[in-house]
């Protein structure tokens, strides 16, 4: 075996420092080392990311603007129909916003519960003593639909949850008797409002035989008995309201 001369050998180790691995090998190679570390892999046809030119920066920039001028549009639009939706009356076809914007406006005031039925049978009452007075008969059996519906469920919940509050109960017979008062549209013998009758003056009956009355109070009390076993429930609450006062 030829020996090796030290100036071959030199030459030797200087041609293998020339040569370069393949690219694809290269690329393999770094991938497997990352994936050992946890890294994502490297694929050789992984591209560059460019900074972006200045015509994509200011076509960012309008899109960005128009998105912004869009959602301010919509803002109003949407503030506006909350606004004209206020004058509308049971039937219209905005009617649905109002009472979205009711709702909302209690939440914002924590009025819940006991307080916000009262209110809202409030606004119902008044809706149809409006569409009374101006003559808008089309809105009138919604009206008296909606006025019902409110006054179940405050029944509903008063027998749930008893009135103490003279205030409420004060607010209450005020309700019931503009609803009373209101033109051509006697429903204080339908079944949801009568009930609500019955179901005030029948709490407010148990409160009093509780209570420690003088003898013209208990004579009263006597009268308001009758009147709740015919049925006058709307006398019945006038006469509560006297003793309470």
């Amino acid at each position: 075996m030829p020996r090796l001369t030290n100036e071959k050998l030199i030459g030797q180790i200087k041609e293998l420092k020339e040569i370069k691995p393949r690219k694809e090998w290269a690329v393999l190679l770094k991938s497997q080392i990352l994936a050992e570390k946890g890294a994502e892999p490297i694929t050789a046809k992984q591209t560059i990311v460019k900074p972006a030119g200045i015509l994509e920066v200011l076509e960012q920039v309008f899109l960005q603007r128009k998105l912004a001028y869009s959602l301010a549009t919509i803002a109003l639009l949407i503030i506006g129909i909350f606004g004209f939706a206020q004058y509308t009356m049971p039937g219209d076809l905005l009617f649905p916003v109002k009472k979205i914007a009711e709702q909302s406006q209690a939440a914002l005031i924590g009025q819940t519960g006991l307080k916000q039925n009262v209110a809202v049978l409030n606004n119902r009452i008044n809706d149809l003593a409006q569409v009374a007075k101006s003559g808008k008969t089309d809105n009138i059996p919604s009206a008296i639909s909606e006025v019902s519906a409110n006054a179940s469920e405050l029944a509903k919940n008063l027998k749930a949850n008893p009135v103490k509050d003279l205030n409420e109960l004060k607010e209450i017979a005020a309700s019931l008797k503009t609803l009373a008062s209101v033109p051509g549209t006697d429903l204080t013998a339908t079944p949801e409002v009568e009930d609500l009758y019955q179901t005030v003056v029948k709490q407010q009956i148990d409160d009093l035989e509780k209570a420690t009355l003088t003898e013209e109070q208990a004579e009263a009390l006597d009268a308001i008995k009758e009147l709740y076993e015919q049925g006058k429930y709307t006398d019945a609450l006038e006469e509560i309201l006297l003793i309470n006062n």
